[in-house]
Parts: C-alpha cells; sequence; structure tokens
C-alpha cells in the first residue's frame, strides 16, 4: 500500500511539466521546418502548441503566443503554395501570386496576426520583441498582398477585414497612420454585400481621427440604409461640424432636409453651396427643382402658394443658369419645359375662372399661351438630346393641341407610335 503511494507521488512532477513542454517541442518542431519545409514538422508543431495554449502554466505566456502565431503564418504560406500550385495555366509569376492571393483562405493569416496581438499584450518586460517585429514585418506584407488579391477577385468583405488589420500591422510597426490603407477598406465596404461593414470601418475611422469627407456621406448612407435615419442625421451633423466647407456632405444634408419637407434648410444649404461652386451645374438645378416643388406642390388638389410667380420665377432663373452652364442637360430642358406648362395652366386656370371675356380674362389667357410655346421650346430642344423619351413626346403632343398646332400634333402621334 506505502509502496502505490511512493509510485503515484513519483509522477506527479512528471504530470505537472508535461504541458510546459509542448512549448519547446513546438519549438523544436517549428525550427525542424523552418530547414526542411516538412509539413509534418509543422503539423506536430502546431500539435504541440494547441496544448500548451490550453495549458494554465503556459496559456498566458508570451512565448507560447509567438510560436503560434509563427505557426499559423506558415500554415498560411502552405495553403498559399499550394494555390499557386493549381494556377498551371498561369505563366507570368506576377499575375500568378494575384491570383493565388484572392484564391486563398485567409484565416490562417488572420489567426496568425490575433495571435501575435496576443503575444504582445503577454511580452511586459519585451523580451520577445526580435522575434514579435520579425513575424509583424511578415505579416504587413503578406496581409497588403492578400488584401489586394482579394479586392481585384471581388472577394469585398474579406479584402475590407485585411486592409483594417493591414492598417493596424503598419501602425504597429512604425508608428504612423496610413489613410490610403483604411480609404481602401471602406472602398471595398461600400462594394461589399454585408453593409454592417461600411458602418464598422467609417465608424472605426472616425475614431483613428482619419475620417475624410466620405466616411461620413458612406456612414450615413449606410445608416438610412439600415433605417436608422437618427443615426444617419447626427452622422451629417458630425461630418458637417468637421468638414463645415465640404460639398458633398452639404448635398447630403441638403437631401435630408428635402426628405423631411424642410425646403428652407435646404435652400439655405444650397445657397452656401452656389457660393463657394457658383460653376456648379447640378446645385442650380436642384435649388430649381426645390422652387418648382414648392411652387407646383404633388398633388391636384393642392393649392397654389400665394407668392406662385416669385417661386416659379426663381426656379426659372435657377433652370436657365443650368442650362447655361451645362447645354446638354436633358433633365434640366425637360424640367423647364415642365415648368413654363405648369406655369401655362396656372394663368389658363385663371382664366377660365371668368364666366365672360374681358380684358382681365383675356391677357390671362396670352400669358397662358406664351408660357406653353416656351414649354414647347424647351421640350423640343429636350427631345433632341433623347429622341426616344416618350414622356417628353407625350407632353408635347399636348402642347401642340392647345397651342392650335393640330399638324405637329399629328406628326408628334406617329412618332410616338414607333
Amino acid at each position: 500500500m506505502k509502496k502505490q503511494i511512493i509510485n503515484l507521488l513519483a509522477f506527479i512532477p512528471i504530470i505537472a511539466l508535461a504541458q510546459p513542454n509542448k512549448v519547446q517541442s513546438a519549438w523544436r518542431n517549428i525550427s525542424d521546418y523552418e530547414s526542411s519545409y516538412d509539413v509534418n514538422s509543422l503539423t506536430s508543431a502546431k500539435e504541440a502548441i494547441d496544448l500548451a495554449l490550453v495549458h494554465e502554466k503556459t496559456m498566458t505566456g508570451a512565448k507560447t503566443w509567438v510560436y503560434n502565431s509563427k505557426i499559423e503564418y506558415y500554415q498560411f504560406r502552405e495553403a498559399f503554395k499550394a494555390e499557386q500550385a493549381k494556377l498551371t495555366t498561369i505563366k507570368n509569376d506576377g499575375e500568378k501570386n494575384e491570383v493565388a492571393y484572392g484564391n486563398v483562405n485567409p484565416t490562417k493569416l488572420k489567426d496568425s496576426y490575433n495571435s501575435l496581438k496576443k503575444a504582445i499584450s503577454f511580452d511586459k518586460d519585451q523580451s520577445y520583441k526580435p522575434d514579435i517585429d520579425k513575424i509583424q514585418s511578415q505579416l504587413a506584407l503578406e496581409i497588403g498582398n492578400i488584401a489586394i488579391g482579394k479586392y481585384k477577385a471581388k472577394i469585398y468583405e474579406d479584402a475590407t477585414d485585411l486592409f483594417v488589420i493591414s492598417y493596424e500591422v503598419y501602425k504597429s510597426i512604425s508608428g504612423t497612420k496610413d489613410t490610403n490603407t483604411l480609404s481602401n477598406a471602406l472602398i471595398c465596404a461600400q462594394k461589399s454585400s454585408a453593409k454592417i461593414k461600411l458602418i464598422e470601418v467609417s465608424n472605426y475611422m472616425i475614431k483613428e481621427n482619419l475620417a475624410i469627407p466620405y466616411t461620413y456621406q458612406s456612414l450615413c448612407e449606410a445608416q438610412i440604409a439600415a433605417k436608422d435615419t437618427a443615426a444617419a442625421l447626427q452622422t451629417l451633423k458630425t461630418g458637417r461640424a468637421a468638414f463645415p466647407n465640404d460639398i458633398s456632405l452639404m448635398n447630403k444634408e441638403t437631401e435630408f432636409y428635402l426628405i423631411q419637407g424642410k425646403q428652407q434648410e435646404a435652400i439655405d444649404n444650397l445657397n452656401k453651396a452656389i457660393a463657394q461652386s457658383p460653376k456648379q451645374s447640378i446645385l442650380y438645378m436642384v435649388r430649381g427643382n426645390v422652387y418648382d416643388n414648392l411652387a407646383n406642390p404633388a398633388g391636384t388638389a393642392k393649392e397654389k402658394p400665394t407668392n406662385y410667380e416669385e417661386l416659379v420665377g426663381k426656379a426659372e432663373v435657377d433652370y436657365l443658369k443650368t442650362i447655361e452652364l451645362d447645354p446638354t442637360n436633358f433633365n434640366c430642358w425637360y424640367n423647364i419645359g415642365a415648368l413654363y406648362n405648369n406655369w401655362g395652366v396656372y394663368y389658363q386656370t385663371k382664366a377660365d375662372a371668368f364666366n365672360k371675356v374681358n380684358a382681365e380674362q383675356k391677357a390671362l389667357a396670352e400669358k397662358a399661351q406664351t408660357m406653353f410655346k416656351k414649354a414647347i421650346v424647351n421640350l423640343e430642344k429636350a427631345l433632341e438630346i433623347n429622341s426616344t423619351e416618350s414622356q417628353t413626346m407625350f407632353a408635347l403632343r399636348k402642347l401642340y393641341l392647345l397651342t392650335g398646332d393640330s399638324a405637329k400634333a399629328a406628326q408628334m402621334s406617329e412618332r410616338m407610335k414607333k
């Protein structure tokens, strides 16, 4: 009985040392792999380090995580070489590498990076800094390459994550922030079907103080798509505070005001934008459209505002300015034609309200005809730019009839049939 107790105690130190020895075993197998590239050594190294990662004496050791990061990096390299070997029809090495980076699974590379972060957190006295720095340099190169490869392969979710990791690795190595890398992540997130990525990357750029106006614009659009209007509006406010003179953010805010029916706020924004960019035709067209909508609210039952003529006059000026700056803008030629048509209807409706013909009634009817003829001139120009636009043809046919030109109305009818 006593002999059994003595034997049991004799084994206790061996059990206590067994798992820490797995770190040493992993190191020996890593060394074997580095000298021979024997995949079996790499497999043995991973088996040993996995046991060390769950043992209380080794799971918080910087050395353990450094070795794990190395092993995972080498496993990624083996997977990459396997992808290269499949590409037998591609002779150019650069092209072959690019395609292989697009095809290879990035999981092991991401795992290697996460293991390295663990190693850094446990390496309080920086005993393993030389090893960590070396692995970081290797990772920086690989992650940058695979991020580009995934982007070119249109695997945008992976590319987004990898560009973010590339940014973090470079920042850790150099102590500097690379705006371009995070901008690439934002572009990939924009193209990704997982729009949550766009929100994540945008917020990360803001947190890193690397946001550009496009960051806020993208974040706002993603939040609108997620039906989080309150967050989108807050994003716009923050972006406008950071970049008060940025046209794109100003325009996005203007869109928001228009959606919310805040036309005056929209006009105030457009006035600022036009003062800043007086040659940007789209700004005049949008402002003209705001005035036009104020003058001609949607719905036939709605009454015209008391300052109708003032509003349509402002819309006319803005549409004409748009055409001056951009003579081939079909939409603006159509809009101003529609404006004159509605203006003519406004006068004709007033004329029709008289019970009998008198001077005032005649004056209103003449104004209506003048506006209808102006509408024809502009809609004909729109049709020259887009010769198959059916809505323009329909409007012109109706206007020809209103102005007594039955021959042109018949011609337009024939054109519409074709």
